[in-house]
């Protein structure tokens, strides 16, 4: 039994792929929807909401694991050869010399010099995309706090 292999149950490609299979495999388990959803921790008639005929929300980061893990299917990713074949006809590879490598497991770590440049870009493209009053009235705002904050 350890060497069987796992049934396939559908060819996904697309968003609406996947919510057709997901709705033959709670036809298939005759679920009833609420109790669904009461077992896998979701809010009461999600699972409907969700793979119903005209869904009202969309499987996300939240939705994506329970529902799979209570229907008993795990996600495998596989290559499509003739995608990749048309890819790699279409478009030159990237320039290695302008690579990033991230550090592995873990989360990456920023210097104190780093994040300075990081805030000091992301405050130079919000001004760039604001009013000249929009900034003007920032400015104020932070010249108010600048002399509240010597007075105390």
């Amino acid at each position: 039994m350890a060497d069987e292999q796992p049934r396939i149950l559908a060819d996904v490609v697309s968003y609406e792929d996947m919510l057709d299979a997901l709705r033959s495999r709670v036809t298939e388990l005759q679920i009833n929807g609420e109790r669904f959803d009461e077992f896998v921790g979701l809010p009461r008639g999600y699972l409907s909401k969700l793979v119903g005929a005209r869904p009202m929300r969309r499987l996300g980061m939240t939705s994506f694991g329970p529902v799979l893990a209570g229907l008993g299917l795990r996600l495998l990713v596989i290559e499509d050869l003739a995608g990749t074949d048309r890819l790699k006809s279409r478009l030159k590879p990237r320039n290695p010399s302008f690579v990033r490598t991230m550090p592995a497991a873990g989360g990456i770590a920023f210097t104190g010099r780093q994040m300075a440049l990081i805030r000091r870009k992301g405050g130079r493209a919000r001004m760039a995309r604001l009013t000249r009053e929009q900034r003007r009235q920032l400015g104020r705002k932070a010249a108010a706090a600048r002399w509240k904050k010597g007075a105390s």
